[in-house]
């Protein structure tokens, strides 16, 4: 008999000011699995034949839908009819008063519980579920608060897949890469107007780099006013060496966009090849490690079937290639090196990883490089 386990939180106690608040695990089990189990044995396997992720992505151990995130489940009962309710409005945010939170519109306004998704870990949320009348009546249906931990921050977007926020992963600056800039996933094409509220009002993401060739868009999919950016893109090794001159497009329309307060998603079809090549190339430059850049690389096999999937063997030789640009045993100078090597410029680079990195003197990056003449 086939066993089906959904875990939607995984929760423990903490006490707050006196109180104890449930604690989420924005990580559900499949993920949190696989990154401990693909830690331990790439750790100790230089193997890139190797690969752990198949043994996670398995529905009939951890249920379906393995690349939203964990979250919150909370529950009410309506007060009033149906048909006298407008729509059901749940808020999430760090603060008291509800400033500045998520929002949340349940499709159906009969619904009695919903999950909330999609917030920073490592921040304690408060909550609130409303019920708005046609009359303009609100009624709080329930309210509270709770915490949140992990690392890999992936994404639920309504008619959507493979998303997840480049925050979280650790560099070798010994500070991690920031939350809430930077996302990837597989194509917007699908997304609804659900979607659309959370990735634009709740996620801040304004600005849509699109990968592919092959759509004739000309506009986001979230929206007309929003920024758009369409470039035929290549992948792996071959686009690393033949068709580079991509990415420094890629690269400073990103970073006008971040400079501009924005937040960026880019995406090809289903949000591996194309998409995962600048991911790797991005990651590299903000100081992943080998290691990781192999396990966000794998991560995308939990939005794909049992007969696709992405394992980490492409990345042997595009590592093998990033680290003849040298010098040894500093991966993120190599990446550095590709990026000036393809013409990119010194104050781009540093600019973009003073950004990205929670790092309050920008000096504590641009003093660690040695630009190589020419290479």
């Amino acid at each position: 008999m086939r066993i089906f386990i959904l875990l939607l939180t995984m929760v423990f106690s903490l006490n707050l000011c006196g109180q104890d608040i449930e604690v989420i695990d924005i990580e559900n089990k499949a993920v949190k699995d696989y990154m401990a189990d693909a830690f331990r044995t790439y750790s100790s396997s230089t193997d890139y034949r190797e690969s752990v992720v198949t043994k996670y992505n398995n529905s009939s151990i951890y249920g379906n839908k393995l690349y939203w995130p964990a979250g919150k489940e909370v529950r009410w009962s309506p007060s009033a009819p149906i048909e006298n309710i407008r729509e059901i409005r749940i808020t999430a945010s760090e603060n008291e008063d509800y400033t500045k939170g998520y929002t949340f519109f349940p499709e159906e306004k009969s619904a009695s519980s919903f999950v909330i998704r999609n917030l920073l870990p490592n921040c304690t949320y408060y909550y609130k579920v409303e019920e708005i009348l046609k009359d303009g009546t609100i009624n709080e249906m329930t309210s509270g608060v709770f915490k949140t931990v992990g690392q890999v921050r992936m994404i639920k977007i309504d008619n959507c897949a493979n998303i997840r926020d480049l925050g979280g992963w650790p560099t070798q600056y010994g500070v991690p890469i920031k939350y809430g800039l930077l996302y990837r996933s597989a194509s917007l094409d699908k997304i609804t107007a659900n979607g659309k509220h959370d990735f634009v009002n709740n996620l801040g993401v304004v600005a849509e780099l699109d990968l592919r060739h092959e759509t004739k868009r000309t506009s986001s999919a979230l929206g007309a006013d929003m920024d758009y950016l369409r470039l035929d893109h290549s992948s792996y090794l071959p686009g690393m060496k033949n068709k580079n001159a991509v990415y420094t497009v890629d690269l400073r329309w990103i970073l006008t966009k971040l400079m501009q307060g924005k937040s960026v998603d880019w995406h090809c079809a289903i949000g591996c090849d194309r998409c995962g090549t600048l991911s790797f190339l991005i990651e590299g430059l903000l100081g992943m490690n080998e290691i990781d850049l192999c396990r966000d690389y794998e991560l995308s096999t939990f939005s794909l079937g049992k007969k696709n999937k992405r394992e980490r063997g492409p990345l042997k030789s595009m590592l093998s290639h990033i680290k003849t640009f040298g010098p040894d045993n500093d991966l993120a100078q190599c990446f550095y090196n590709y990026w000036i090597s393809i013409g990119m410029e010194k104050v781009e680079l540093d600019y973009f990883i003073y950004l990205m990195l929670d790092i309050s003197n920008i000096n504590e990056i641009t003093s660690h490089y040695n630009i190589p003449n020419n290479k």
